[in-house]
């Protein structure tokens, strides 16, 4: 089961800060507009995916990623 989530579409919807008060700013946001990304390719990108979510590290700081499957 989660070898087909693997392969499946996703889109990052939003990127917010760990505690999710604050947007990501544009330079870090940017990097993942426009594309779809399987959970694979995230990681790949450095993207660590957790059961609470996906989290990504960037300006010295987590950054959390909502993603949205496109089905």
């Amino acid at each position: 089961m989660m070898a087909a989530r693997m392969l499946e579409a996703y889109r990052v919807v939003e990127v917010r800060s760990a505690d999710g008060s604050d947007f990501a700013p544009p330079e870090i946001a940017q990097r993942f507009e426009g594309r779809l990304y399987t959970l694979r390719q995230l990681e790949e990108r450095g993207v660590r995916i957790t059961g609470a979510g996906a989290w990504y590290l960037a300006a010295g700081k987590d950054w959390q990623l909502k993603l949205e499957p496109v089905f």
